[in-house]
Order: C-alpha cells, then structure tokens, then sequence
C-alpha cells in the first residue's frame, strides 16, 4: 500500500488539476458569455438578440439568411446588432438607416471586408467590387467610368445589342414555330452572356457564330460558381479555426476555381495580345473593353496595366452584367406570366408606343413607363441579391444614437427592404402600377434616390454599370413581350408558376422559368 502511494498521490493531482482546468474554462466561458451581452449596454450598441461566446449569433443563421436577419429586424427594430463569431456586424432594412450609411457617412461605410472568397476569387480583393477603400479601388474605378463604361462608349455598342435582341427574338419564335416550350433561363442567360462577352471579349460566346458550345458552358460554369462561392457565407470568415479544418472543402474548392478562373483569363488576354500584334485592331477601330485595358498604362509610369489589374477588371465586367440581369428578367417574366392582367396591360402600352410593324427599339425603352414599373417591382420583390456586396465601417461612428465599432460589417438586406411593411403595402402581392408617378413623369429604376429600392447600391460603391444593366434588362423583356404572348406549360395554370428562390450572392428561382410562346406580329418581323 505504502508503495503505491507516489502513484495514487500522481493519481490524485492529475484529476484535481483536470477539475480545476474544467472549472476554469466553465466559468471562463460564462464570463465570456456574459461579457459579450453586457458589452452591448456598456458602450450602447445597437440592440440585437444574446449572443453566445465564440459563435456569437452564428448558430442563428439558416440556409436563408437574408430571411433570418429579417427576423431579426422585425423583433429588434430597423437597425440590429449581431456578433458573427469575432466579428461585429449590423443590419437593417430600412430605407432611412441605409440612406444615413450609403449617403450621409458614405465615407465611413464605403470600404469592404477582405474575405476568403474575395482574396481567392478576386484577386487578393484586387477588383472594383470587392477591394478596400483605398487608392488602388479609387484608379481602378475610374479606369471603368473614363474608359469602359462612359456614354460614348456604350452607345458604340448599340449595334451589338440590337443584334443579340433579334437573336433572342429569333431563337423563341424558332420554338414556338416547333409548338416547343420555351425554357426562358437558358435563352435570357444566352441574351445577357452574349451581350457582355461581346462588348468585353469581342466574340459571341452562344448561336450558331459563337465561340463553341464547350467554351460556352466553360464560362456559364465558372461564372456560376464564381457567384455561389462569393455570396457564400463561410465560416472560417468568422472563426478561423474553421479555416483549419475546413470540413466541407469550401476553401479548396475556391483555390480550383481560382485556377480555373486564372486560366480562363489567361487565354483571353493572350488572344488579345496576339490580335494586336497582328494588326487586328488598333487604337482607331473597333475595340472592346480587353483591348482597351491592354492599351491603357499602368501605375507608377509603367508602360501598361498589370495583368492582375486586367483580369480582376474583366472578372468585374462578367459578374456585374450576366448572372444579375438574367436573373432580374426571369423573376420579371415568371411574375409577369402568373399575372395575365400586368402581361396584357405592358402589351397595351407596347401596341400604343410602338406598334405591330417594327420591334422595339432602345429609343423607345424611356417611353414604356408601364413596362419601367414591372421592373422596378421586380426589383422590390425579386432583388437579383439578397444583400448588397457587404460594406465595412473604416472607423468607430454612431448610427442613430448607437456606437458602432471600427470593421463593422453591414449587411443591407434588400429583400427585406422590397418588403418592409412599414413602407409598403401588399409586400407579397406584384403590383407595378404602385410605381407608377401622379404626375405622368417618367419612372426612374436605377436611381437610389428615396433608398426605398436599391438595385444598385448608392454612394461610392453604387454600380458603375447601372445604366447598361437597366437596358439589358428592359430590352430583353420590350422584345420578349412585344413580340409574343406568354401563357404556363400546357397540362399548368397561371398561379401554378413557381416563386421559390435559391439563396446566393444572386437569388434566382429555385426551377429554372419554362413557358409557351405565341407570336402575335407579322411573320416577316421574325425572320
């Protein structure tokens, strides 16, 4: 007995130090615990639900989390505190809120989180969209307003436009010909990626004088997972330990896409280069947007642009105009097909504006003021995003009475704002006509002026592409529902049409939009 006591006493130490460390961590994760909801009234942030040590209000969040935070609003008020594991954030849904971030401290709230998404896929947050405030964001920004997005230069691509608006005419009366159903995801997508591919790239990318199936595909793929694994909320965002075990692959599969992306790119700007030394294009010809980069210089009296800073510009320009706005036109026609009354009112305002003996036209789109509402509307209900891009407090400020501490990250909740009660009536009902001004004038889409409805963000970080967004998106629809009449598949009715969304950096319909086509113009205007 007397022999085993060094090893009982050994015994008897371990356990006593096993409890004493189990009850230092307890009472140090409940004063964890408490410290971090009592933070909330000692230095008066804004009012939020209890949140847990190290998770915060992580474990809150579902698989909608634009429908969680709204939640969140609607018990806490408009402006709400949540703790994502060690970060601090804020959201709301209200337009008086938004407007006092994205307007009256625009230069507090114009900077952005550095995520893992955004350093992987963007280039080490090397692009418009998703760099920090700062000097490189400034000249990368205004390479897009004076070089890619100006007036003139849009309108040097109006031909273009007309010509993917016939396609799109021609392939749907092609189906509906066949008495085929038209699936509208497939041929709006092809409308959008062919519209900015040539613009950006100078080639088609679907129809019969594009670049090839396989290269079509190629892009349409990168560019969805581009969009899934940047509105992805991940975790190790939030808790880095996450990022060590990682248990669901996310962060390898952005580093395969990265790859893929890079490579992507690579070719382009290499079929570019060898265009130019061959003398295919020079600064006095048709260019598109890679040509552009590539005859712009660089910073600090480089002869040219980095091919980082030309890939993340071009990776902006893909992402901003083609998931978005075809996402944006096919929430619009499912709506407008449900509801058979808004189809034949839009069709009577393009019967009296433009008539069956032409198509529609750009410099007929300001006049279509019904057609402007069905738009807007969409917007409110059917937000391409359901946030937007997130923004981060660049220092400690005060929203409505409340502190709110440096890097806080916002999240603006836009599909929560199109259906804010407080603010609009019959949220769940599409009514354009509500939209629609007393005084007759024209009905503004892009302009974030009552921050009511906020397609493209306001301030600083509003899109730069705005203004070609709104005609790609009005286009399409004035041609589809000028030249057609839509009705459900056959064996479906009107209210059959599918509403459910799928959450992402975009929000598109959970099933892809399958309709019935009938022309309803003169057969030579088809062909």
């Amino acid at each position: 007995m007397i022999s085993n006591l060094p090893l009982l006493v050994e015994n008897c130490s371990l356990t006593f130090f096993c409890s004493l460390l189990s009850s230092y961590l307890v009472f140090k994760i409940i004063g964890l615990w408490l410290n971090t909801n009592l933070k909330q009234e000692i230095i008066k942030l804004p009012p939020g639900p209890k949140r847990w040590p190290i998770f915060g209000n992580l474990l809150q969040l579902g698989q909608l989390p634009h429908r969680d935070f709204a939640a969140l609003c609607e018990k806490y008020g408009p402006l709400v505190y949540i703790k994502l594991g060690r970060v601090d954030a804020i959201t709301t849904n209200d337009p008086e809120i938004i407007r006092e971030i994205l307007r009256q401290q625009d230069d507090i709230f114009a900077s952005r989180p550095r995520t893992l998404a955004a350093e992987h896929l963007a280039y080490n947050c090397g692009d418009v969209a998703l760099a920090p405030l700062g000097p490189k964001w400034k000249r990368l920004r205004r390479i897009c307003m004076e070089h890619l997005l100006t007036t003139k230069r849009l309108e040097s691509f109006a031909g273009h436009r007309a010509d993917e608006a016939r396609h799109l005419v021609k392939d749907v009366w092609a189906l509906a010909q066949k008495g085929e159903e038209v699936n509208l995801r497939e041929v709006l997508g092809a409308f959008s990626m062919n519209n900015v591919t040539r613009m950006l790239l100078g080639k088609q990318y679907f129809g019969a004088e594009s670049a090839g199936p396989n290269e079509a595909m190629e892009f349409m793929h990168i560019t969805h997972e581009l969009f899934w694994l940047l509105g992805l909320i991940y975790l190790g965002d939030y808790l880095p330990i996450w990022r060590w075990a990682d248990p669901y692959g996310c962060e390898n599969r952005m580093r395969e896409v990265e790859k893929r992306v890079d490579e992507f790119h690579e070719k382009i700007i290499e079929e570019h280069r060898k265009r130019r030394r061959n003398h295919e294009v020079d600064d006095e010809g048709e260019m598109d947007f890679v040509d552009i980069l590539l005859s712009l210089p660089g910073e600090n009296g480089k002869k040219h642009m980095d091919d980082v800073e030309i890939k993340a510009l071009i990776q902006d320009m893909i992402a901003a105009a083609t998931d978005t706005s075809a996402v944006t036109n096919e929430w619009a026609m499912a709506e407008v097909i449900k509801h058979p009354r808004v189809l034949k009112r839009v069709q009577d305002e393009l019967d009296l504006k433009v008539g069956p003996n032409r198509m529609v036209m750009e410099s007929d789109l300001v006049h279509l003021n019904y057609l402007r509402c069905i738009v807007r509307e969409t917007f409110r209900m059917h937000p391409a995003g359901p946030f937007l891009i997130p923004h981060e407090s660049t220092q400690a400020t005060k929203i409505n009475g409340y502190n709110i501490p440096e890097k806080t990250r916002v999240f603006i909740n836009t599909h929560a704002l199109g259906r804010n009660t407080k603010i609009w009536d019959d949220v769940e009902e599409f009514k354009p006509e509500r939209h629609l001004p007393a005084d007759g004038s024209r009905v503004e889409i892009s302009h974030g002026a009552d921050f009511k409805i906020l397609p493209f963000s306001a301030g600083k970080r509003k899109c730069p592409g705005a203004p070609l967004g709104v005609t790609l998106v009005l286009m399409a629809l004035a041609r589809l529902l000028h030249s057609f009449d839509w009705g459900p598949p056959n064996g479906f009715s009107h209210e059959d049409i599918d509403t459910s969304e799928v959450y992402g950096m975009t929000m598109p319909k959970a099933q892809a939009l399958v309709a019935i086509a009938k022309p309803r113009l003169a057969a030579h205007l088809y062909k």
